[in-house]
């Protein structure tokens, strides 16, 4: 809610980033600057301009994951979920970070959470779908959260778990840990193997994509628009670029990052028919033309302060939903390993990849709902 327009954005990017699920945070809505938001008709499918189209409202937990308890009220992040309209609702779990010595009494605190609000939903006779969210860092951890949350399940909804989030795994990425990250997520799709599985705060477009191979359906993420404030550009299979003037000591410096940037553009144009997009009309931009690529990458980059963030998050959004499809369009050829192995391999997730797909015997674990 605050992203459009005081941290930049000139409209919401959904529609001309061709964007076709989106995340909402229930706990940003306990703020009482947002009281009066949620008392006029709060109706977020309408108000963010996203139509039908898949809308999932998390809890807000996350702003928890390094506080020893939780300030929040499961039965009021409810009551915050149903009235959103929303398709799908998180329970109000409690993440922690990988060096936590308490993970045993958050998990039962996620369990507990998870049975009040499918009490309180079955209660209010409500069709609204909750959706568990397991935790563990290690198998005998992950299997036992599972079957806690899994009698749940049957005892309040009569029905197994068909939707199931993942937590705890973006601090391990965030620390170096993507192995441990990655053996998270194929062990939660080998115990549950025809659910659908979300991942929580995969962020960059390279880490993403090694969830999706460890059998992730869906992911979620702020990083475009985060790494739009921070003045970075997104590209796909590499780092992002920082294009800001003030990060170079010569302008000369700062124009060859320009053209360089320019470059690889032209070259994913190139290879792969990679295009973008004239962030204002929704006009495609031909990539072929290296001046067009260099004139675009200008209005990614900021001389004084950060006046293109716009431009930016909307290109960091377009990379994410185009790499999805990139995923997609490999699935159905049979390429997923070779099109993921291949954007990971200069990455610092090119080990974990390797060991990942050694020990699934050079199978891939595929994401039934993808």
């Amino acid at each position: 809610m605050g992203d459009m327009p005081t941290a930049g954005l000139r409209a919401f990017p959904w529609d001309i980033t061709e964007t076709e699920a989106l995340l909402i945070n229930a706990y940003d809505f306990t703020r009482p600057k947002y009281q009066a938001v949620i008392n006029n008709g709060w109706h977020p499918p309408r108000d963010i301009q996203f139509g039908n189209r898949p809308l999932l409202v998390d809890s807000g937990a996350y702003y928890y994951w390094k506080e020893n308890q939780i300030g929040i009220d499961p039965e009021a992040i409810l009551r915050i979920e149903i009235r959103s309209k929303a398709h799908v609702g998180v329970v109000l779990d409690h993440p922690f970070p990988p060096d936590a010595k308490d993970k045993a009494r958050r998990i039962d605190t996620t369990v507990r959470n998870t049975e009040t609000m499918f009490r309180a939903a079955a209660r209010g006779g409500h069709s609204f779908e909750l959706m568990p969210v397991i935790h563990g860092h290690s198998r005998r951890a992950l299997r036992h959260c599972l079957e806690r949350l899994s009698r749940l399940s049957q005892k309040h909804r009569h029905s197994a778990i068909t939707r199931l989030g993942i937590g705890s795994i973006a601090p391990l990425a965030k620390q170096g840990n993507s192995l441990l990250a990655a053996d998270i997520l194929r062990t939660t799709r080998e115990l549950l193997p025809s659910a659908h599985l979300h991942c929580f705060s995969m962020g960059s477009p390279l880490l993403m994509l090694l969830a999706v191979y460890c059998g992730v359906d869906t992911v979620d993420s702020q990083t475009w628009i985060v790494s739009a404030g921070f003045k970075y550009a997104q590209l796909p299979g590499t780092y992002a670029t920082r294009l800001a003037r003030r990060e170079y000591p010569t302008y000369s410096r700062f124009r060859r990052s320009i053209r360089s940037f320019a470059r690889q553009l032209r070259e994913l144009s190139e290879s792969e028919g990679f295009f973008t997009k004239d962030w204002t009309t929704g006009a495609k931009l031909d990539l072929t033309s290296f001046s067009v690529c260099e004139q675009y990458t200008r209005s990614l980059s900021d001389l004084r302060r950060n006046e293109n963030v716009h431009n930016r998050a909307c290109h960091n959004l377009w990379v994410y939903n185009t790499e999805m499809k990139r995923c997609r369009e490999a699935m159905q050829t049979g390429k997923l390993e070779e099109f993921i192995g291949a954007r990971l391999k200069t990455s610092r997730y090119a080990a974990a990849f390797e060991i990942v797909r050694k020990r699934m015997g050079r199978k891939t674990v595929v994401p039934h709902n993808f």
